[in-house]
C-alpha cells in the first residue's frame, strides 16, 4: 500500500489526538500532521502536499469552512482538489449543505467513533487512488469482526497489551453504571473509579462501544435523600477480555473523563467515596 500525508485541524487537542490515534491504528505506515486551527494548516497546505483533510468547523483565527473555501479557490494550491473531511458537532442540515457547497469531500459529526472515521478516510483514499482496489480488498479482510462494536480479536485477547488508563491510586469500587453511545443504552459493573477515568464490565452479548468512541457513563450511588445522580462525558481508552480466550464472555472497558466541570468533579468524589463503602 502507498503511504499518505494526512492533515488533522482541530482547536481541541484531545480531539486531535483521538483522530490521530484512529488513523495510526488502522494505517500505522501514514503520516499524519497536526495544526489547531485553519490558519496554522493554511500555512502548512501553502508548503507541503497532503492526501486527505480531517477538519474541525468552529475554530479560532480561521474556521473549518474558512479553509475549505480558501483551499477550492486558491487556484495556485497543489492541495485544491485534495479530499477534505469536515469533522464538527454542527449536524443542522444547513451546515451540511453549506459544506458540500464549498466542496467539502464528506462530513462527519461528533461525537464519533473509530469506524465512522476510519470508513470515510478509507473511502476517499480510494477514489483518489492512494489505497488500490487490491488493498482495500486486503483491509476488508483484516477487519473480520468477532464481537460486536467493531473491536478485533486482538483486542478481545489483550494482544495489544492495552491498559486501563486509570491511575495507581484508581478505587476498586462495585456498583452499577450505565454507558450511552449512539442509540445503545448499556448498563455495565464498574470495577475501577478515579475522578480521572473509569473500568467497567460488560458481557459481549450486549453490544460494546468501539475503541476511541465518544460516550457518556451514567452513575447513581447511595438511595434516599442520599442518593448522587451524574452523567459525565467520556472516551473509551480500553477494550480488554477479562480472560484470554476468543470466546471470553466478560470484556474490561476502560473511559477517560474527558469533560468534567467543578461541580461534576465534586459530585464524581462522592459517588466514589459511596461505592467504595459497597465494596
Amino acid at each position: 500500500m502507498k503511504t499518505a500525508r494526512i492533515l488533522v485541524v482541530d482547536d481541541a487537542k484531545f480531539t486531535r489526538d483521538l483522530m490521530v490515534k484512529a488513523v495510526k491504528a488502522e494505517y500505522p505506515q501514514f503520516e499524519v500532521e497536526t495544526a489547531q486551527d485553519g490558519r496554522k494548516a493554511q500555512k502548512l497546505l501553502e508548503v507541503g502536499r497532503f492526501d486527505l483533510i480531517l477538519c474541525d468547523w468552529e475554530m479560532p483565527e480561521m474556521s473549518g469552512i474558512e479553509l475549505l473555501t480558501w483551499l477550492r479557490e486558491h487556484e495556485q494550491s497543489h492541495n485544491k482538489d485534495v479530499p477534505f473531511i469536515m469533522v464538527t458537532s454542527l449536524d443542522d442540515k444547513e451546515y451540511v449543505v453549506e459544506a458540500v457547497q464549498h466542496g467539502v469531500t464528506s462530513y462527519v459529526t461528533k461525537p464519533f467513533n473509530n469506524d465512522q472515521l476510519i470508513s470515510k478516510v478509507t473511502k476517499a483514499l480510494v477514489k483518489t487512488n492512494v489505497i488500490s482496489r487490491e488493498d482495500l480488498a486486503e483491509i476488508m479482510k483484516q477487519r473480520a469482526r468477532v464481537m460486536g462494536g467493531g473491536t478485533t480479536a486482538n483486542v478481545l485477547t489483550g494482544k495489544h497489551g492495552m491498559q486501563s488508563s486509570a491511575s495507581p491510586v484508581s478505587r476498586r469500587v462495585r456498583g452499577k453504571a450505565m454507558l450511552m453511545f449512539g442509540e445503545h443504552k448499556l448498563p455495565v459493573m464498574i470495577r475501577e473509579l478515579t475522578p480521572q477515568d473509569v473500568v467497567v464490565m460488560a458481557t459481549r452479548d450486549q453490544g460494546l462501544p468501539d475503541m476511541f468512541a465518544n460516550l457518556s457513563v451514567g452513575f447513581v450511588a447511595g438511595k434516599g435523600e442520599q442518593q448522587t445522580r451524574l452523567t459525565v462525558k467520556g472516551c473509551v481508552t480500553m477494550l480488554q477480555a477479562q480472560e484470554k480466550r476468543i470466546d471470553a464472555e466478560n470484556v474490561y472497558v476502560g473511559i477517560r473523563f474527558t469533560d468534567i466541570d467543578q461541580k461534576s468533579s465534586q459530585l464524581l468524589s462522592k459517588v466514589i467515596a459511596r461505592l467504595s463503602r459497597q465494596v
